[in-house]
C-alpha cells in the first residue's frame, strides 16, 4: 500500500514539473514576455552567448543571409503571451533585432 501511494505521488509530481522544465529548455522557446523593457535591454553588437544568457535558451535558427562577409545568421524565439523576438547575427555579435509584442505590436531595436 505504501509502495504505490508513493509512486502515485512520485508520478504527480513528475507530471507537474517536467512540462515545464522541457519546454523552457527547447531552442526557440523562452519563458520571458518580449516587449519594450526586454528589447531596452539588448544592445547593438552585443555578443549572441549574452543574449542568449538573458534569455535562457538559444534561439532558433531561422536564416542565413550571405550577402555579408561574415554571414548575418537570423534567430527567432516565442515568448511567453504571444511574444517573440527576432535577431539578426554577424560575426557572433547581434546587429538588428525586432520584437512582436503580446500586443501584435512591432519593436524594432533602437527605436
Amino acid at each position: 500500500m505504501i509502495k504505490n501511494v508513493t509512486v502515485l505521488a512520485l508520478w504527480m509530481i513528475l507530471s507537474c514539473v517536467l512540462p515545464a522544465a522541457v519546454s523552457a529548455g527547447q531552442p526557440g522557446t523562452a519563458d520571458k514576455v518580449f516587449n519594450r523593457r526586454f528589447i531596452e535591454k539588448v544592445k547593438l553588437t552585443m555578443p549572441y552567448d549574452q543574449l542568449v544568457k538573458i534569455i535562457g535558451t538559444e534561439g532558433t535558427k531561422v536564416g542565413e543571409d550571405k550577402r555579408f562577409s561574415p554571414p548575418a545568421v537570423s534567430y527567432h524565439w516565442n515568448g511567453e503571451r504571444k511574444s517573440a523576438l527576432d535577431v539578426k547575427v554577424a560575426a557572433g555579435k547581434v546587429v538588428d533585432a525586432t520584437v512582436t509584442s503580446p500586443k501584435n505590436k512591432k519593436i524594432f531595436l533602437g527605436k
